[in-house]
């Protein structure tokens, strides 16, 4: 290790890496400063300090979601694009600060490849990457970049089978995720891309809960993503035409980047898609963010464990909370999955909380349609945890014409505040602080802003972005839940040992 006195015994050594074995059991998106022993040791006591601004960051995008599928012999061409931001200062909590040194923000390929890389040492200024081929990306913030970190996927398809916006809030690595997406009417495909970042090999398995009850298909166990590579696979050769899936991704060996692409071709009429990533992992309380009903819209529970759910559900408004029409309680089997629908509330902005007696995980469906035969959309928002530090979100299609954005917040129990921070595309930084009622939801137009950044005050607060646009055959939309950041460490405690 860097650093380390060469004057210790080995015995001494020896003991010194012991403790920083357990004291350095780091994960794969944040990681401290590096040591310099020979400051931080002391003889006779330990030295140890608060926490410390991250300096390192990693995200995974999944890159074109319908490009190298392996139940498929063709490769449709397919581009997305990426875009990365570091928070402006002005978002950051009271005493999370930088120190003002050097960092970078940096999209590089995933395989590593001789392709284009993009880079940026501004923060609140945008990263862009645009990718068309078989490899995912890994966004990485350094030194004092990396506090506040965030990169979206987005693709907007205006015509042909796939037409549709398609976002994704870049995530971190993990080892378990759960991703909740896709249907059974013919013509409906989800893509389930693997990313593993790191150099070995990871072996994933798959299980599936669905109306019928809990799966773990053979041909879903023990797939192996090569490191620094991703994996496509057709969710259909794993789970069939399983209506209601809900994936559970588990991996061994190392971490992987999970997302679930859901696209719908009816006949010759494209239905859309949307991008789904990691929900908040199973609890007793789940709740929605972004949830702009306006026509067919349902919310999917799943209960993973080995007892029945009793599942409450309603909508939370901008006047409060409000009862479900139908389904507002709902028995839900063990280990399987259950559709409730939400079509017939009338049109407008809600978020949707669901309370189980045992834990659960759920997200929203919505989808738009101007007439019977025509062209639609559809839209995916997952259940998040509340944002306790920084949430953030390099907003898709920012400067396209015909493409909005708009902030959805949620609050639950108590009144909330938060701090709402945007950057535009000139690097104009504008703050405001925005109220929510006790269980109720506060939208926010987000026209002109390359990102969006919630600073909480007080309440438990949860967001989404509801991105649009508009075509010939009426308008596209995408939802994506922004997540809370880590935006501090803490150094491990050193000792050093006697003779």
């Amino acid at each position: 290790m860097r650093g380390s006195p060469r004057s210790l015994a080995p015995a001494r050594a020896v003991g010194l890496v012991a403790l920083l074995g357990v004291g350095l059991v780091l994960g794969t998106t944040h990681l401290p400063a590096q040591f310099d022993l020979a400051n931080r040791l002391t003889p006779g006591a330990p030295k140890s300090g608060g926490a410390e601004p991250v300096t390192r960051t990693r995200v995974i995008c999944p890159g074109p979601e319908a490009v190298g599928i392996e139940a498929l012999a063709d490769r449709p061409a397919q581009a997305v694009s990426m875009s990365a931001v570091a928070a402006p200062a002005e978002s950051l909590p009271s005493g999370i600060g930088t120190d003002g040194g050097a960092g970078l923000l940096t999209i590089s390929q995933l395989p590593p490849g001789t392709g284009s890389a993009a880079r940026g040492t501004v923060r609140g200024h945008v990263v862009s990457l645009r990718l068309s081929t078989a490899r995912s990306a890994v966004i990485t913030g350094a030194g004092a970049m990396a506090p506040g970190t965030v990169a979206t996927q987005w693709s907007w398809i205006r015509r042909g089978n796939a037409r549709g916006v398609f976002t994704t809030a870049c995530a971190p690595p993990a080892e378990s995720s759960w991703l909740v997406a896709g249907g059974a009417e013919p013509g409906r495909l989800e893509h389930l891309v693997l990313a593993n970042p790191g150099p070995n090999p990871v072996t994933v398995d798959l299980s599936v809960l669905g109306a019928s009850g809990p799966a773990r298909p053979a041909n879903g166990q023990g797939l192996v993503v090569a490191g620094r590579s991703r994996r496509v696979i057709l969710l259909d050769a794993i789970a069939g035409r399983e209506p209601s899936p809900v994936v559970h991704v588990t991996a061994r060996g190392g971490t992987v980047a999970a997302v679930l692409s859901d696209s719908w071709l009816d006949g010759v009429v494209a239905r859309g898609g949307d991008d789904s990533g990691p929900v908040a992992p199973p609890a007793l309380e789940q709740v929605i963010a972004g949830v702009p009903i306006d026509g067919p819209a349902i919310v999917r529970v799943a209960v993973p464990g080995d007892g029945e759910a009793v599942v409450q559900s309603q909508v939370l408004t901008p006047d409060g909370p409000r009862p479900l029409p139908a389904g507002g309680v709902t028995r839900i089997a063990a280990g399987s999955a259950t559709d409730i629908d939400l079509s017939s509330l009338p049109a407008g902005a809600y978020a949707v909380q669901v309370r189980g007696d045992v834990p659960v995980v759920a997200a929203v469906m919505v989808q738009r349609r101007r007439a019977a035969r025509a062209p639609s959309d559809l839209a995916w928002s997952g259940a998040s945890s509340p944002i306790r530090t920084l949430g953030g979100l390099a907003l898709p299609g920012a400067g396209l014409r015909g493409f909005a954005a708009r902030l959805d917040l949620a609050a639950t129990g108590d009144a909330a505040s938060v701090r709402v921070t945007t950057v535009a595309a000139g690097g104009r930084v504008d703050v405001r602080r925005v109220s929510i009622g006790a269980d109720s939801v506060t939208t926010l137009p987000l026209n002109g802003a390359t990102s969006v950044w919630v600073t909480p005050m007080s309440g438990v607060v949860r967001a989404a972005v509801l991105s649009t646009a508009a075509d010939v055959a009426g308008r596209v939309l995408s939802l994506t839940p922004l997540v809370d950041l880590e935006l501090t460490v803490t150094p491990a405690t050193l000792r050093q040992l006697p003779d």
